[in-house]
Formats: C-alpha cells, structure tokens, sequence
C-alpha cells in the first residue's frame, strides 16, 4: 500500500546562512525556508504544530485541510483568487446551512470555519522576497479554482511548491476535488466530471515548463524527478477522462458536439474521442403514462402506480389525470432515488392521494430525513413512513408483479423497480443510471462506487439476470431501451479499464478513497438545537480497504460550540461500515456554527475532514 507519508523526516540544505527544513509530519510537509532561528523565516503550507518562529507563511490554496493553526504574529500569503473563501467564511456556512439543498455547483465544502487575516494577495507573475530568496508566484488551478504555486532557487536547486496540485510519482490526492462547470459546453457543474482535470494538465505544464530539480507537495513524498512524474500523471488523467466518454450518457443528453468540446479541453485538440453509439430504443408502451421525469403505471382497471415526482408541473399533471379520470386513483409513489427532481414533490403528492410511499431500504432514510445527509439535488421535503423494501422483495399489485432492487448506478442512494405484466415484455424502471448512450455517472458527489458488488459493477449484474428482453427506463429518456449482450460487454469491460485506471491514479490502498468524499460523515449533517441542548451525533464511515483498519476520530468544537467526548477509534473490517459517537453542546448564543472531526488510520491522516452543521435558535 502507498501511504501517505513515509516517515518522520528532517531534510537541511545549507547554503551560507539560508537552509531549507522540511518536516514531513503526519499529516502532511510543513517547509521553513531561511534562518529558522528568526521571524524572518517563510513557512510554506502548515501542518500540525512547530514552536518554529513563522515571518511569511505562504499558502497555497483555501481548503482546511491543508491549514493548521497560524501564529499571531506571522505575516500570511495567500492567492487572490479564493479571498473570499479565506476571509468571508462565516457568511459561507451560514448560507450552506440552506444552500446545500438543491446544492448543484458540486463544490467540497473543506473550507475554513473561521477566517484567515491575510496579509498579502498573490496572482500570477507577483513575487515574495523574504531572507534573501525571491518566491515568483504562478496560477496553478486545478484542486482547487484558484490555487497557486510558488517557484524559487534555493542552494542552486529549482524547488517548485505545488500545494495539493500533484501527490507523489503521478497521482492525485482525489478526484472528486476536481468537479466543476464547463460553461464552453454549456455543462454545469453536477455534469462535470472532473471538470478541472483541464486546468490540472495546464497547471502542470506551465510547472514542467520552469523545470524544477525537486517539487514539494502539501502532502505526499517529495517529488526529485518532476518531469516524469508530471508526465506520468497528465497520461492517467486523460486515460480517465477517455475512458469516462467512452461510457458516457451525456452523449444522449447533450449530443456528440458538447461531449467533443469537453474532451478536447482534456485530451487536446483534435484528440481521437469514442462515444458509444445508441443501443435500440423504441416507443413506450401504452400502459406506461410518461410525463417529464415521472411515470405512471396503468393497471386493467385504470388504477395507477407513480414513479417518481419532481417538480410541480408533474404534480398537477397526476392531479389532473386523477381529475379527469384518465386514471382512476394513484394506489402508491416509488422513489427510483433521491434527487429532487425526481423527489421534490413526493410528499406533497403522497398526502394529496393518500397512498403509500416505497424506496428501498438504503435509502429509506435520506428520504424520511433529508436534512440529515449532503448530497447533490437534495430535496427538503421529508416523506413520512416511507417503506423501505428489501433488496429483490416482490409485491403483487394488480395484475403487475414488482420486484424491488437496490440499484446504486447514478447515484449511491438509488433503486429500481422490475414491473412484470402478462403478456408483455418486462419493464425495469432505473431511474437515471443509464441511456442509450451509456451510464449516467457524470457528478462524482453522487458516490459511483467501483467495488466489484456495488456501483456499477452492481449494476451491470443485476442488469444482465433480468429477465428475456426487459426493456429499460430511464425517466429522462422518451423510449424504452435495451444494451444487447455485446454493448453490455463493452460497459463492463470500459468500467474494469476505469478502474484500474483509478487505483493508479490515487496513493490509496483503495480507488474508492479517491471518488467517495463521504466515506467519512457526520450524521446528522445538519442539526437545528436549542441554546444550551445537548446532543449526541455520528461519524459514519466505510473501511473501503482490503483489509481491517482502526480509525481514530478526534472532533474540535469552536466558537462557543462543545464537544464533550474525547478522541474515539473504532475497528472495521475490510468494507465493514462503522459509527464513533460524538456528544455536543450548543452554544447559548442563536446561530450557525460547525464542528470538524480529523480522522486517522494507518497511512491516512486527514485534518478536519468532515463538518456537522448547528443552527442554534
């Protein structure tokens, strides 16, 4: 397994009264750079805690987790393309505090609790001059929007300071970092698969183009052959993003022109780009009422059974069918998953027909308590008494025979619905996790698993044991369709490519850390509290390794906020989920407040990884 860092290490190079002191401690490198006897000593990131005397301290980019705690007295650098998420963090989560429901920029919410006082704003082409060495500032987006590098000359060695921009011999530190819009494609942001891999490659480039003897990264093993391990990386990345066309349902939604202009920005101009072509697909059949994302089961005696309700126009086209007795009563509301727009209206349609809600029991509870979880497309609506339903439960309804399945394509938290009628071919209601022209697994935030018995791989399972010629929907999709056995072949055999591509691509002992942000959590994620009230919460997570692990969890409370239980570890076995208790106390004072939790393994030192969200009225 590659680990996060290797060992505890001092590294000096003298050169007259100059040296450079790099600490790679737990949790990352934390460099001093000058005479580190002095205040005139620049730091560059900050990890952990030094009795170190800190002049300039140079950071890269915003997120948190990168940002320890920062002396009084130091003098900070930061890059001016994330001011705002250095100095107006409070106005940051008590708009996410809302914001995060019908949340579609798919941005990581690692940012600061509190502000950071910076002193001096950087963007391209500025330079720091401090103990005798000159730091020239470059524009390296890529992990994040506007993230920095600096460059200088130290002992006669080029030393590059990339930040979280490359980890290691040509990996990344993940890849859901990387989501964001494509506004050239006219893609947003919950479409764009690692988006910012095109800002990557370029940052990377201009790197490569200074030619640095040695970079050091935030975190990971210092890098002393840059070129091929720049090199190494931009190949992976845009073997991914190759691969990830190759799949993609896009190419159904926004047509071969969009997709070409998303891969160019990746994989160059003119870059041979293969995009599955459709698989048969046909009209509807007359007993399924199709009208934008939902669907309406018909039986013999004009009995309807819904999937899914978005939005209000759906709503009142039920309404009215109802009304005008084109269907004679909705007998019940399946949930193929729980993006709002397949979910915003389901409460309100449940209470309007009287009739039962079903899900599957995985996500039964997202569901009933949406407040309680982050996700894209988040709905606030909660459905009372869902019934959850067992992976492959039947229920008679009508003359119709449902099978219920767990069905985690485009999302984690996702069913499907086998509906067999006699006389007819099957129909398998998916949801959104396939199209004619592939998988729907384009927003990273939604978990698309790569273990071989979840995600996709799940998917392509259960797909290839349904029944003789059932016909699949996809509510997005204005046909039923169907993958023969050669284009399910190519799916399966392009995701195990993807795969494999992934677990090069992460230091991880496990591509799943890489593309799963929430396999650490708080649960509840939001929580409304009176002042004063204690509460007991939740650190959720997923041991995705091979083998047994022991996580540490250490949560911080601030700003009047308290956290009354000490560090807590818990043993997981090899993809065992598990839970570390955390009780709280909310501070007297009405507001928005957050706590952070760090998480440790062996090889896995995370700082302040997850946050819970306390609104105190």
């Amino acid at each position: 397994m590659r680990t996060l860092v290797i060992s505890l290490m001092l590294i000096q190079l003298i050169t007259g009264a100059e040296s450079v002191k790099i600490e790679q401690l737990a949790d990352g490198n934390s460099i001093s750079i000058g005479n580190l006897k002095n205040s005139d000593s620049v730091h560059v990131y900050r990890f952990g805690k030094s009795n170190q005397k800190v002049g300039q301290l140079l950071l890269t980019h915003h997120r948190r987790d990168v940002i320890a705690a920062i002396p009084e007295d130091a003098l900070v650098v930061a890059p001016q393309k994330e001011e705002n998420l250095f100095s107006n963090t409070n106005d940051y989560w008590k708009t996410m505090s809302s914001k995060r429901f019908h949340y579609y920029e798919q941005q990581s919410t690692k940012v600061l609790i509190e502000p950071i006082k910076v002193d001096k704003w950087v963007s391209e082409g500025d330079v720091i001059d401090s103990s005798n060495i000159k730091f020239q500032v470059m524009e390296t987006p890529g992990f994040t929007r506007g993230a920095v590098s600096y460059l200088a000359v130290v002992d006669g060695k080029r030393c590059a300071f990339t930040g979280d921009l490359i980890y290691g011999d040509g990996k990344i530190f993940d890849l859901y970092s990387f989501q964001d819009a494509i506004p050239k494609a006219k893609v947003g942001g919950y479409h764009g698969y690692g988006a910012r891999l095109a800002d990557l490659i370029n940052s990377l480039e201009k790197i490569k183009a200074w030619k640095p003897d040695i970079i050091y990264p935030a975190r990971g093993p210092v890098i002393d052959n840059s070129e091929k391990a720049i090199n190494k990386l931009i190949s992976r990345v845009q073997a991914l993003y190759r691969n990830y066309l190759s799949t993609n349902a896009l190419h159904w939604y926004f047509k071969e022109e969009r997709m070409r202009i998303c891969g160019e920005r990746i994989l160059g101009k003119g870059a041979k780009i293969d995009l599955m072509p459709y698989c048969l697909h046909l009209d509807t059949p007359d007993w399924i009422i199709q009208y934008s994302t939902s669907r309406i089961i018909v039986a013999d005696n004009g009995h309807g059974f819904l999937l899914d309700c978005g939005g209000k126009n759906q709503f009142e086209y039920v309404k009215d069918l109802v009304a005008k007795s084109v269907v004679k009563q909705i007998d019940g509301i399946f949930v193929t998953h729980t993006h709002d727009d397949h979910s915003q209206m389901v409460k309100a349609a449940a209470e309007h027909f009287k009739c039962p809600v079903f899900a599957t029991t995985e996500y039964e509870d997202v569901l009933e308590n949406p407040g309680r979880y982050l996700m894209p497309g988040l709905t606030e609506n909660a459905i009372k008494d869902v019934k959850g339903m067992k992976d492959g439960e039947t229920m008679k309804w009508h003359e119709y025979q449902f099978t219920f399945r767990f069905f985690p394509g485009q999302m984690y938290y996702h069913g499907a619905l086998l509906v067999e009628r006699p006389k007819a071919k099957p129909v398998f209601f998916i949801g959104d996790s396939f199209a004619p022209s592939g998988i729907d697994d384009y927003c990273l935030l939604n978990r698309n698993l790569v273990h071989p018995d979840s995600g996709y791989p799940r998917c392509f399972k259960i797909v290839r044991e349904l029944p003789k010629n059932t016909w699949l929907i996809n509510q997005h999709v204005p046909h039923v369709f169907r993958f023969s056995g050669r284009e399910l072949t190519y799916l399966e055999a392009q995701y195990a490519k993807r795969t494999k591509i992934l677990r090069d691509l992460f230091p991880w002992d496990d591509p799943n850390y890489g593309i799963d942000e929430r396999w650490a959590t708080f649960y509840p994620y939001g929580n409304k509290m009176k002042p004063g009230e204690m509460r007991e919460v939740e650190v959720r997570l997923i041991n995705h390794s091979p083998t047994q692990r022991i996580f540490k969890i250490t949560p911080h409370g601030r700003q009047g906020v308290k956290v009354l239980s000490k560090p807590s570890s818990t043993k997981l076995r090899s993809r065992a989920e598990g839970t570390v208790k955390v009780k709280i106390q909310a501070p007297r004072v009405p507001g928005v407040y957050i706590i952070t939790a760090d998480i440790e393994s062996e090889g896995m030192h995370f700082r302040e990884w997850v946050e819970t969200i306390i609104e105190v009225k």
